[in-house]
């Protein structure tokens, strides 16, 4: 620890990180007497706190569709002395910060700072939005995961346990373990920690601690999916805007093709994970045959990085929060000089960037598809998702399938 503190780039990140997240608090109006506090969605989260919190029960809406981990979060921010949103995004600004202290060790045990600079600086591109949602801790508990991937199963399996009782997608992680003795540890990590959270949820607060699972079970194809790349496109060229309403407090396709779109999506993502699990037998047969470049754990890292983004890309929704997990996973992978996927994260970055200017983050909810900005932008957004998922596609079948990587003998 001393001498990490002791290099001269810690101080240089330490003050990158600290006038960076001055820019994202003045973004959510801390110091602007005009405006003041844009809050977004911690207003919601107050509410929801209060009832947690205040009352002991889950809330019964359809806006909560999260696992029991994200109730036990919520309420944290009611410890404080401060309002709930201080202490919200004072919360967040504490997990973003363990975030760099994670992505700077894999970086210094892998070789490359790229990552860390991502996370520097293209999370404040998102503006505000880091701190006025809750997707930074799932997504610093999945690089915590990934940093101990291979080398601690039963931590690695806990983390990704414990991130996906806030939001689902970090469960993804456990397919990156190959071995399966160790998988099985991973797995033990992840139930103990899964069972641990319900228990203590169920103790804590009354409702139906499943009941996000049929509240996701319903949602529609929101416009801001992948998938709406036909009506991104005929609104783009003709003018017509798609019919949209406002559900679960997002904005979905009221049109019978878009109904269709989203059942079929339910069966693509399925078809993700079956794929995923196909790669993962392959990717274990290669190994007991001798192709060891196939179990280090920069492959691994990537795989996740792959499934992940596959099953946003398949997804029916895509709020602008899920670029923070796609930004936290690309900086992982851009830790590792030998990632085959850097290009594919550079992508998504890219992506995640333009994402700030598609939203524009007005902090309230308008009432027609314009509100998301330029079918244009929205256009480019998609389709770098598009591109960056073909990539992953393509180098991660090419890894599988290729020969073995024989290293040069030294003469004698």
């Amino acid at each position: 620890m001393r001498s990490l503190l002791a290099e001269r780039k810690v101080w240089v990140w330490a003050g990158v990180w600290v006038l960076t997240r001055f820019l994202i608090l003045s973004h959510v109006g801390f110091w602007n007497d005009a405006t003041g506090e844009q809050l977004e969605d911690v207003s919601i989260f107050g509410v929801w706190s209060d009832q947690l919190g205040g009352e002991g029960r889950l809330p019964n809406e359809e806006a909560w569709q999260y696992p029991p981990g994200a109730a036990l979060l919520l309420v944290l921010p009611r410890v404080g002395a401060a309002s709930f949103a201080d202490s919200f995004v004072a919360l967040m600004l504490a997990v973003d910060l363990i975030g760099l202290v994670l992505l700077a060790s894999l970086g210094r045990r892998e070789g490359s700072d790229a990552g860390v600079w991502v996370w520097l600086l293209a999370m404040p591109m998102l503006r505000a939005l880091p701190v006025l949602r809750f997707d930074l801790a799932p997504t610093v508990l999945a690089i915590g995961a990934l940093v101990v991937i291979h080398r601690r199963p039963a931590w690695f399996g806990a983390l990704a346990g414990l991130g996906a009782m806030i939001k689902a997608w970090p469960i993804a992680l456990l397919f990156g373990e190959w071995d399966r003795g160790r998988l099985l540890r991973a797995l033990a990590g992840a139930g103990g920690a899964v069972a641990l959270v319900f228990a203590v949820s169920a103790i804590a607060f009354s409702g139906d601690q499943l009941n996000f699972l049929k509240e996701q079970n319903g949602r529609g194809l929101q416009v801001e999916a992948v998938a709406g790349l036909p009506w991104h496109l005929r609104q783009y060229v003709s003018g017509e805007a798609p019919q949209a309403g406002l559900r679960y407090r997002a904005w979905e396709i009221e049109e019978g093709a878009a109904d269709t779109v989203a059942d079929a999506l339910k069966w693509l993502s399925l078809a993700v994970l079956l794929a995923a699990g196909f790669w993962w037998l392959a990717r274990s047969r290669a190994i007991r045959r001798g192709r060891e470049d196939l179990a280090a754990a920069v492959v691994s890292r990537d795989f996740v990085f792959a499934v992940v983004l596959l099953l946003v890309v398949t997804s029916r929704v895509l709020s602008p929060q899920y670029m923070i997990w796609l930004l936290g996973l690309a900086a992982v992978v851009l830790t590792a000089r030998k990632s085959r996927l850097r290009r594919a994260a550079w992508i998504v970055i890219g992506a995640a960037l333009v994402t700030t200017s598609s939203y524009g983050f007005m902090g309230a909810y308008g009432t027609s598809f314009d509100i998301y900005g330029s079918p244009f932008v929205m256009l480019v957004r998609n389709l770098a998702l598009l591109v960056a998922a073909a990539d992953v596609l393509l180098a991660m079948y090419a890894l599988v399938r290729g020969r073995r990587i024989e290293l040069p003998v030294a003469p004698t």
